[in-house]
């Protein structure tokens, strides 16, 4: 399997667990992998800034899940597509409320590339 392979495998399973995501992500053409992770990153976001923590939740845990036994390729669209946006553009309340719940090697990718919590 080639390594864009694993990417577009990675999202589709994405778009299979949380069909709501699907949307989002098919505004983008199907080469635009970066620009689906992000929308998955804003949806994530956006769940906390709507008071839908267990959604958001859901979202974190399935990624943090799949950090665990990633290929590279896949590992670098969590990090620097998923993570690295995360609660880009929140208010401190949001960020107050989903900061916490972001599982701890979510965390500690965002801190390695910002220099700190958000």
């Amino acid at each position: 399997m080639k390594t864009d392979d694993v990417v577009y495998t990675f999202l589709n399973e994405i778009s299979v667990q949380f069909p709501e995501i699907k949307a989002l992500m098919s505004i983008y053409d199907e080469d635009e992998t970066s620009f689906k992770m992000e929308a998955f990153s804003k949806a994530t976001t956006q769940a906390f800034a709507l008071g839908n923590a267990e959604q958001a939740l859901c979202y974190l845990n399935y990624m943090a899940e799949k950090l665990i036994n990633a290929k590279a390729k896949v590992i670098e669209h969590i990090d620097v597509y998923y993570v690295e946006t995360l609660f880009w553009g929140a208010s401190p309340h949001t960020i107050a409320l989903g900061w916490p719940l972001v599982p701890e090697s979510l965390q500690t990718l965002y801190i390695n590339f910002h220099g700190k919590a958000p």
